[in-house]
C-alpha cells in the first residue's frame, strides 16, 4: 500500500465518514499497521476529522434552542416541518468528508515534500540481479519485475516483487525488510530466501536458507508465521491459511544456480524443471518415457550438454521440432 496514493486519502474519509465495506475497514488498518507513517497520517486525519464534526456539533445547541422558540411562537403545529438540526448534521459530515479529501493532500505535500522515486527492475528473457539502495542484493528469475524506492526512507524497506526472486538482505535491525508478493508480506531484517509468487499450485511460496523471516497476509498483519532455515511457506492466493513445512526440494534454487540433484527421479519431472530451468518447452513424446528414472547431478552445465547425458543414459532420441524439445524411446519396463 502506497502512503502517498490518491486511494487512501478517499478510503481514509470513507472510513471516517462510516461509508467504508467490511473489505475497505480491513485494508485501511492493515495500511496503518504496516508503516509507522502511515499510523502518523491517520491519526492526523482523525484528529482534523472530530474538530470539524465537533465544530459543526457544537453549533447544533444554538440552533435548536432558537428554533424551540421559533415554534413556541407559532399557533399552528409545525411537526410537519423537518428540525434544520438534522439536516445540518448530516451536512456537517458531508463538510467533513470533503473537508478531508482537502486536507490529507496537503498534509501529505507539508509533512512528505514528494513521493519517493520508484523504480522498476525487470529480468525479461534471462536471469538477472540488482543491487538495492540498502545494499541488499536480489536476483529476478526470467519474466519477474521487482519494484523499489530509490532511496528508502522511513520506518521500513519495502519492495513488491511479481515472479521469483532470490532475497540477500543487507542487515539493517532499525529498518525490517518487506517483500510484498501479491497479498501476501515476508518481514526480514537480514536473511537469505527464496519468494516466488506465481508457483504451478497458484500459491505464492517462500523457501529460507538462512536467518529468520516471518509471513503474513496484508490484510491480517497481526496474524505471523515464522520460519527459520530450511522450512518453506505456501501462501494460497486466496489468503486461506499459510501452509508451513520442511523444503524437501533440493533444486528449489535451480534456476538460479542450474545445480540440479536428481536421486531416481522420474524422467516426467526432470524434463519440468530441465523445462523451467531452461526456458524452453521440453515434453516426452508418449506417455511410456515418464516412469523412466535417473540418478544424476548437473552442475551449471548447458541444455545441449545435459540432453547429451538423458540420451546416453535411457537411449533417448532428442528432437527440435521448432515449437521446443521433444524426447522420445521405447520407454522403460522398469527403474534405471
Amino acid at each position: 500500500m502506497e502512503t502517498h496514493s490518491t486511494y487512501y486519502t478517499d478510503l481514509i474519509a470513507k472510513y471516517l465518514n462510516g461509508e467504508a465495506s467490511p473489505e475497505e475497514i480491513g485494508e485501511i488498518e492493515a495500511w496503518v499497521g504496516e508503516d509507522q507513517a502511515n499510523a502518523a497520517i491517520f491519526s492526523d486525519c482523525h484528529k482534523t476529522w472530530k474538530a470539524v464534526v465537533n465544530e459543526t456539533t457544537a453549533s447544533l445547541t444554538d440552533v435548536s434552542r432558537e428554533w424551540n422558540v421559533l415554534q413556541s411562537r407559532i399557533p399552528h403545529p409545525a411537526s410537519r416541518i423537518p428540525h434544520p438540526a438534522s439536516r445540518i448534521l448530516t451536512l456537517s459530515f458531508r463538510i467533513a468528508a470533503i473537508f478531508l479529501l482537502i486536507a490529507i493532500p496537503s498534509f501529505l505535500l507539508y509533512h512528505f515534500p514528494g513521493a519517493p522515486v520508484e523504480k522498476q527492475f525487470a529480468a525479461v528473457s534471462e536471469i538477472s540481479q540488482v543491487t538495492l539502495p540498502d545494499g541488499t542484493s536480489v536476483t529476478l528469475n526470467a519474466g519477474s519485475t521487482l519494484t523499489y524506492p530509490a532511496k528508502f526512507e522511513g520506518g521500513f524497506r519495502k519492495v513488491t516483487l511479481q515472479g521469483e526472486g532470490w532475497f540477500e538482505v543487507a542487515h539493517d535491525k532499525a529498518k525490517p525488510f518487506i517483500v510484498a508478493a501479491g497479498n501476501a508480506r515476508i518481514r526480514v531484517v537480514g536473511t537469505t530466501f527464496s519468494v516466488n509468487t506465481k508457483t504451478y499450485r497458484n500459491t505464492g511460496e517462500v523457501i529460507l536458507s538462512s536467518g529468520i523471516v516471518k509471513v503474513y497476509y496484508a490484510e491480517k498483519p497481526g496474524q505471523t508465521d515464522m520460519l527459520l532455515p530450511g522450512e518453506k511457506a505456501e501462501l494460497p492466493a486466496d489468503g486461506s491459511a499459510i501452509i508451513k513445512t520442511t523444503n524437501h526440494d533440493l533444486n528449489f534454487l535451480s534456476w538460479k544456480t542450474k545445480h540440479m540433484i536428481f536421486d531416481n527421479t522420474r524422467l516426467n519431472e526432470v524434463v519440468a524443471l530441465l523445462s523451467r530451468v531452461y526456458h524452453t518447452n521440453i515434453r516426452l513424446s508418449g506417455n511410456d518415457l515418464s516412469d523412466c528414472r535417473i540418478t544424476t547431478t548437473f552442475d551449471n552445465q548447458s541444455l545441449e550438454s545435459v540432453l547429451n547425458v538423458l540420451k546416453a543414459t535411457l537411449d533417448l532420441q532428442v528432437r527440435d521440432n521448432g515449437a521446443g524439445i521433444e524426447l522420445s524411446g521405447k520407454g522403460c519396463s522398469g527403474d534405471r
